[in-house]
């Protein structure tokens, strides 16, 4: 039921961002849906994480620019990781944030469909520590694909795989800040 009112509210959702011109910036909170969005880690010991919370996701497509910020979401345990290169034993968190960097990515490509974002450790020896990103936009949600490895020889794999639903309130009042927006522009 709960995902049937989230489907209706996202439909509601796209048809008034079609009300207003392409040139207005979009801030949407999101909502990961728990049981589709998982942080797998590959190597020593093999890991699925659950994923629980929200973030906002803000894009001017227009300018070709994305940016996540207000992350609060959390795994369901905590996860080793190395958060620089040289570290000799990893810290720990449950935060997806620190894990991935989220409001230090950099959008490196954004279309109407998908956003590639791009986090550059700058470390030559472990290209695979950078973090890959992908947002891709479905008709009631978005699914987020993430990747990279720790800088640390055999280290492990951190896979990302979410989807996420923007939160119903906000749908309503991004809908009336919309329909304002186009009527005072007319």
């Amino acid at each position: 039921m709960k995902r049937e009112i989230i489907s209706i509210a996202a439909l509601v959702l796209i048809l008034c961002a079609a009300q207003v011109a392409k040139a207005t910036p979009v801030t949407i909170p999101y909502e990961f849906v728990q049981d589709e969005s998982i942080v797998a880690l590959s190597g020593y010991v093999p890991r699925i994480y659950s994923i629980e919370g929200q973030f906002v996701l803000d894009v001017d497509f227009d300018a070709g620019i994305a940016s996540f910020y207000q992350v609060n979401a959390t795994l369901s345990d905590e996860v080793p990781y190395w958060e620089t290169y040289g570290q000799p034993l990893p810290s720990w968190t449950n935060n997806l944030d620190v894990l991935f960097e989220l409001t230090e990515l950099e959008s490196v490509y954004v279309s109407d469909t998908k956003i590639d974002f791009y986090f550059d450790r700058n470390l030559p020896m472990f290209p695979d520590s950078n973090i890959r990103l992908s947002v891709t936009f479905m008709s009631d949600s978005l699914n987020m694909t993430g990747y990279f490895s720790a800088p640390v020889c055999d280290g492990p794999a951190y896979h990302l795989n979410a989807v996420a639903v923007p939160e119903p309130t906000t749908i309503l009042i991004l809908c009336a800040g919309m329909l304002f927006v186009k009527k005072v522009s007319n």
